[in-house]
């Protein structure tokens, strides 16, 4: 099924304000399935959510549509859900299997009234999966049939799948893209800064400044006390220890 322009435009104006007048007008537009946006005639078990969402989470977020079947032509039936399933018992179990850092929510979408005739007295919901590159790549945080913990999920076509080398380069450079530091980065400049400081008042610090300093210095001058020094050069010695771990030597 070819996707047309207006037919992504559709979609991404749903996605921005997700009204039941934005539903119906993707569904109206009879959108098939692609890379940011599936159906399904009820929701999923709960391991092959947790798989659908993960990998609509790597490839940039998107949808998942509940009471709509495609069939094999592409086309849309909107039966609707036999009964809008509680939140409280489908979100918790969902998010036992999802990073923290993934976002998501659930829509629900009943249309007592429509200019779509097929969708009067049909019920929906809808599962949005934001789109938050700086925390790439979301992984399963435990194991289930169909569910591995190591894998990397995204979509390729109208399917969640493991990512092979070309679709895990797109997902690291999202990453890269997004600029974002990691905490481990953002602590090692914390503790490099921290070793300047130190660094500095090492009486075997060899930078010419200091070693300029000394030379034209007093000896009765010295107002650092023993217990000071021997201080500075313990502090100074666990704080390089300390960023050879965070590098990994």
């Amino acid at each position: 099924m070819v996707i047309l322009k207006e037919q992504h435009e559709a979609f991404a104006r749903f996605f921005a304000e997700p009204t039941r007048e934005a539903l119906r007008e993707l569904l109206r537009r009879n959108m098939g399935e692609t890379d940011y946006l599936d159906f399904k005639a009820d929701w999923p078990v709960l391991q092959k959510l947790a798989r659908h969402v993960l990998a609509l989470a790597n490839s940039g977020g998107g949808a998942l549509v509940v009471g709509v079947t495609q069939e094999a032509n592409g086309s849309l039936v909107a039966g609707g859900m036999a009964a809008i399933k509680d939140k409280a018992q489908l979100i918790p179990p969902l998010s036992a299997y999802l990073p923290k850092a993934l976002e998501y929510e659930i829509l629900d979408f009943t249309f007592a009234a429509s200019e779509y005739e097929m969708l009067v007295g049909k019920s929906f919901q809808v599962l949005l999966v934001e789109d938050t590159p700086k925390h790439l790549p979301f992984l399963a945080l435990k194991k289930a049939e169909d569910l591995r913990t190591g894998a990397i999920y995204v979509r390729m076509g109208t399917t969640s799948t493991e990512a092979g080398h070309v679709e895990l380069q797109e997902v690291i450079n999202r990453r890269i893209e997004s600029g974002h530091s990691s905490q481990p980065e953002l602590e090692l400049d914390k503790h490099l800064a921290q070793l300047r400081a130190l660094d500095e008042q090492r009486d075997g610090n060899d930078s010419w400044i200091s070693e300029f300093l000394r030379h034209h210095e007093s000896r009765f001058e010295d107002r650092q006390s023993s217990d000071y020094k021997n201080l500075i050069e313990h502090a100074y010695g666990l704080k390089k220890q300390l960023i050879l771990r965070l590098l990994g030597l």
